[in-house]
């Protein structure tokens, strides 16, 4: 059916007098000179976005039909809404492809949006978001994809503009117009596109912002009124029902070949055929069955006829509540029952069942998720994730507002946390004057556990450019806000958007947890905010003082009770806002933006360790070799702040049930906290004391991976080297891993031991370039050997052969491994990722072998690999390894290598 042949298209030969007739005419021309110029633009969409189904013309033309069908053949609009409506039709889709955007690609680069869609490409491909500064440079395959996720997001915007903007020929000055009538274009033109821009619009916005009909324009009869909400739904509905093959022809799927979800969107529109009214219900029907490899397009065929089905339900809804001509279609058959609508939509060798993943009990499910099954029961979490989260916010706050031309200087931006005390109840309080949230994020996006707002189209919508900012939220799994209620059931959430006046405060109230709705409502006037920002307040279920308890007392062990400051700056030492804790007096800082760089080591070692049951400043001193040095990573930005960290020995005091005193030997050994965000995660890199910058891919933050590589390390470490002494074995062993493992160099530290006494690097190498064969043994063994005799009180004493070398190959980890207190699991090793562990060259053993093999003169490589193939073999057998009161000590070795096998 053409466009012409429609009921709809009839109406406009339906006379009103002379006048009428005229204006009529007037409108039927103008429309169709329209149509002219923007089925050439529309032939182009597909050049721009080739995995869509057609949008050209056919498909804009189809929606004469389609309205026909759903609003039926009795159904009457007078010749103006029917122009206005066939304008939107003409522009409502036309923006898909960049042919329509006067000024094309370079109009679009212009928009703070390309460079977020350029920058979400570039992350769906690579796993992370690009630098500002990669942005400049943009890769073909990311700008295509970013091309199509722009106008597929937009072009509803930008259908509101078109049929006034102006096309401009640079060659002859001439301009055009989708409208060449200047007197309808300045009309009806922001009319027709706002209609068609509605299309996208959640349906319960159309009433807003279409309530109102418009009188008849003058020179038009009486009656020619515009009803912008009838013509709204009738555009959005047959937009939504035109699913047949007209738009998915089988010969222009085989030469474009879509793929993924596109391909299944071509495979079920390929298959279906015109729909028929039945009754009030839309009946579609397929010609052929979908096979089974074609189960994924038979689900996304039901999935956009369930689509269809809410729209026409939505609409007949608003029709019918505000007094208007109902449409005759108002379902679509079968959607609520899998077995009939697989009767009319055929399948073949399969059968269609709804088992798809539910959850029946969301209210456990975010109990369990976002709590204490992800989190653990520490209380301090729900702070951590309360204090990210407002970090977040003010990090977007200066991105948006640096990125608008505003000096870094001039946004504000902090963190402030507080307690107060109200009707015996004590309230945890956090406020940030951050970004802030609008109505419908409070509503929306915060609820909707599990999803991330930062990385949704909401958020490239409302936030423009901030994405492409280099704004790098440390939330990104949508989880760490419902934390709080592993603290208290009663939540108030209030917040205002930066750019929102102080009468659009709103407030989310929670008054017992997520087991009931909350109720959002506007703010009182003493709970409006004075700037932009969000305020979260809890009142604590137990006692504050499991929240303020870090750390073990000397006395009976009992837990150490801090100060609030204490623990903020503790939880958050590198945050790069400022962070506040509010008093009776006011308010103090606590935590200075990126302040950890420049602050004294004392006043750093006193923010990372309250938790040592010492406090005593001659124990964190003796525990740290030097000073905490800055170590940088490639792009020389500061991400860590780091000294070795030495084991000491203390005495404490403890008090048994009858007050005894008990002292007792402690060796201390601090560890630096992997902080993410500016907060702790719950690993701390032992053998360092200090803090080192991390990531994390985990939503409970239980594991993080330093942002530094090992061998961005290698300076630093080789620094550390030469201020360590060599101590005992077991001292000694665990500094020299230390270096070893982040590419230092040992200098003087004992790598291996032979009959001369422990070994320098140097010292190695002379050892080994006298010699045509080495039995490499574990020291291990020798030392439980000999151990074995103190126990059975043998003196006897027993020596090396000249030709043994004891190395220490195995390796502890001593940056690999999550403090104990958080976790008795190991975590991915990371520093010795993509090395060969036990024998790379970040080892002990490693350093051995490279000292063998520059006196040896062979490649380090060679004799590496030879090693471990030999380590791994079970041929090998006790060998004379030394002497003992004239008798062979046998013992099994790792490797017995002789020079003259590599030559």
């Amino acid at each position: 059916m053409a466009y012409k042949d429609t009921h709809l298209w009839s109406l406009f030969e339906v006379s009103d007098g002379e006048r009428g007739c005229h204006q009529s005419r007037r409108l039927v021309e103008q429309f169709n000179r329209s149509r002219e110029h923007i089925k050439l633009i529309a032939a182009e969409i597909n050049r721009d976005a080739p995995n869509l189904t057609q949008h050209d013309i056919s498909h804009i033309d189809a929606l004469w039909e389609y309205a026909d069908l759903i609003c039926g053949d009795s159904y009457n609009l007078n010749p103006a809404e029917l122009y206005v409506l066939g304008i939107a039709f003409l522009v409502h889709d036309l923006a898909n492809g960049v042919s329509a955007i006067p000024g094309g690609l370079a109009e679009i680069a212009r928009n703070a949006r390309w460079k977020d869609s350029v920058a979400t490409e570039y992350r769906a491909l690579h796993g992370v978001y690009p630098a500002p500064e990669k942005l400049l440079e943009i890769v073909p395959e990311v700008h295509d994809r970013a091309v199509q996720r722009y106008l597929r997001e937009t072009h509803a915007e930008y259908a509101a503009k078109l049929p006034q903007v102006s096309y401009s020929d640079p060659t002859s000055g001439s301009e055009y117009y989708l409208i060449e009538d200047v007197e309808l274009r300045t009309q009806y033109g922001h009319l027709a596109g706002k209609i068609a821009a509605s299309h996208w619009w959640p349906t319960k916005i159309l009433r807003r912002e279409f309530g109102v009909k418009i009188g008849a324009r003058a020179g038009m009869p009486d009656a020619w009124h515009v009803d912008p909400l009838v013509l709204s739904c009738i555009l959005r509905c047959a937009d939504a029902a035109h699913l047949d093959s007209r738009r998915a022809p089988a010969i222009l799927r085989a030469i474009r070949k879509p793929a993924g979800e596109s391909e299944a969107h071509w495979v079920f529109q390929d298959k279906l055929q015109k729909p028929h009214l039945k009754d009030d219900r839309l009946v579609y029907t397929s010609l052929s069955p979908f096979k089974k490899n074609q189960a994924e397009a038979w689900w996304l065929c039901y999935e956009s006829l369930t689509t269809l089905d809410g729209e026409l339900s939505a609409v007949d809804t608003i029709l019918s509540d505000t007094g208007r001509n109902r449409f005759r279609a108002k379902s679509v058959a079968g959607v609520k029952d899998l077995e009939e609508i697989s009767r009319n939509v055929t399948t073949e060798d399969w059968h269609p069942i709804d088992a798809r993943v539910k959850v029946t009990d969301v209210v456990s499910l975010v109990s369990r998720l976002g709590g204490k099954e992800l989190y653990g029961a520490n209380p301090r979490v729900a702070l951590r994730e309360l204090v990210t989260n407002a970090a977040d916010a003010v990090r977007a706050k200066k991105a948006m507002l640096t990125g608008a031309g505003v000096f870094a200087w001039e946004v504000q931006g902090d963190i402030t946390v507080g307690l107060k005390e109200e009707d015996g109840k004590t309230s945890l309080v956090v406020r940030d004057t951050g970004i802030g949230m609008s109505r419908d994020v409070l509503a929306g996006a915060l609820l909707n556990f599990g999803t991330s707002y930062w990385d949704s189209v909401e958020a490239r919508r409302d936030l423009p450019g901030l994405i492409s900012s280099g704004f790098r939220p440390t939330g990104q799994f949508g989880i760490g806000f419902f934390s709080v209620f592993m603290i208290g059931d009663s939540v108030k959430v209030i917040s205002r958007r930066y750019d929102a006046a102080a009468s659009e405060t709103f407030v989310l109230e929670f008054q017992n947890g997520i087991t009931q709705r909350p109720m959002l409502r506007n703010a009182e006037s003493n709970e409006q905010l004075p700037a932009g920002g969000t305020e979260v307040r809890v009142i604590l279920n137990e006692s504050i003082d499991k929240i303020l308890s870090i750390g073990m007392g000397r006395r009976g062990g009992k837990k150490l009770v801090r100060t609030l400051a204490e623990v903020c700056a503790w939880l958050c030492p590198a945050l790069d806002v400022d962070l506040y804790v509010s008093h009776d007096a006011g308010r103090s800082l606590v935590v200075e933006a990126n302040d950890w760089q420049i602050l004294n080591d004392e006043q750093l070692v006193n923010r990372l360790y309250i938790d040592e049951e010492s406090g005593s400043d001659e124990l964190l001193k003796g525990a740290i070799n030097g000073k905490l040095l800055p170590v940088a990573c490639k792009d020389g930005e500061v991400a860590a702040r780091v000294a070795v960290s030495k084991p000491v020995s203390h005495f404490v005091t403890a008090y048994d049930e009858d007050s005894d005193e008990i002292r007792h030997s402690t060796i201390t050994r601090l560890s630096a906290p992997v902080i993410v965000g500016g907060v702790r995660s719950s690993v701390e890199l032992s053998g360092v004391a200090g803090l080192v910058l991390g990531r994390t891919e985990r939503a409970a933050r239980d594991l993080a991976i330093p942002l530094l590589e090992a061998r961005d390390f290698a300076e630093w470490a080789s620094q550390q080297a030469l201020s360590l002494e060599n101590g005992g074995a077991g001292r000694r062993l665990k500094l020299v891993e230390l270096i070893a493992e982040l590419y230092g160099d040992t200098a003087h530290l004992h790598i291996a031991t032979s009959s001369a006494g422990p070994m320098d690097y140097a010292e190695v190498v002379d050892f080994s370039a006298s010699r045509q064969r080495i039995i490499f043994v574990h020291d291990a063994a020798w030392w439980n050997y000999r151990n074995e005799l103190r126990r059975q009180d043998d003196a006897t004493e027993s020596v090396l052969n000249d030709d043994v070398l004891l190395i220490d190959a195995g390796r502890h980890y001593p940056l690999g491994g999550i403090d104990a207190r958080a976790n008795s699991s190991s975590m991915y090793a990371w520093s010795t990722h993509g090395t060969k562990g036990f024998y790379g060259p970040n080892s002990v053993t490693g350093r051995v072998l490279a000292a063998v093999a520059r006196a040896w003169e062979v490649e380090e490589a060679r004799l590496s690999e030879e090693f471990e193939k030999r380590d791994r073999s079970d041929a090998v057998k006790a060998v004379n390894v030394g002497k003992r009161a004239g008798s062979d000590v046998r013992l099994r070795p790792m490797v017995t290598l002789t020079r003259e096998g590599f030559f």
